[in-house]
């Protein structure tokens, strides 16, 4: 398996569970929990994010032309 597939798989569960924070948000009530289910899905949608900029750099072209004239950033 390639790294690029782990990563998409481990994409999917973040978003599964950004999803799961965000259903929970709709139906709890408890202030301390709601803060801390917002804590949760901010957190994975971080992690969302960095993800899909690791995915995006590992399926970029890797020629020379591509490297001096990025079209996204390299971060």
């Amino acid at each position: 398996m390639k790294d690029v597939d782990i990563l998409k798989d481990l994409l999917e569960n973040r978003i599964s569970n950004q999803e799961l924070y965000n259903h929970n948000l709709l139906t709890v009530r408890n202030p301390e929990l709601r803060q801390m289910y917002t804590q949760f899905r901010d957190d994975e949608t971080r992690a969302v994010v960095k993800l899909q900029q690791k995915i995006a750099r590992l399926e970029a072209p890797t020629g020379i032309i591509s490297k001096m004239f990025p079209t996204k950033p390299n971060y």
